[in-house]
């Protein structure tokens, strides 16, 4: 699949130290894909950061075409969004 970046989420990715091409990855080959609603889809994946672990959080538009990631996040409150750590 296809994707691109909103400004949005280019911006929110900057300012959070978020790679595109960590983004990239965590689309490619999620934890879980859950949707958010009629048109968003929410892609998750636990990751290492230096010697840490955070869950990503990539909303993404998946009707469009390309699909367009809407913004991407990074939270150490995993067990909040149901993962075990």
């Amino acid at each position: 699949m296809e994707f691109e970046f909103s400004k949005h989420a280019l911006d929110q990715m900057e300012r959070r130290y978020i790679s595109k091409e960590l983004i990239i990855s965590i689309v490619h080959q999620p934890d879980s894909v859950v949707d958010q609603d009629k048109t968003t889809r929410i892609y998750s994946k636990l990751v290492d950061t230096d010697s840490k672990i955070y869950l990503y959080r990539v909303f993404v538009n998946y009707l469009k075409n390309p699909a367009i990631i809407i913004t991407a996040y990074k939270t150490s409150k995993i067990e909040k969004y149901g993962y075990k750590v």
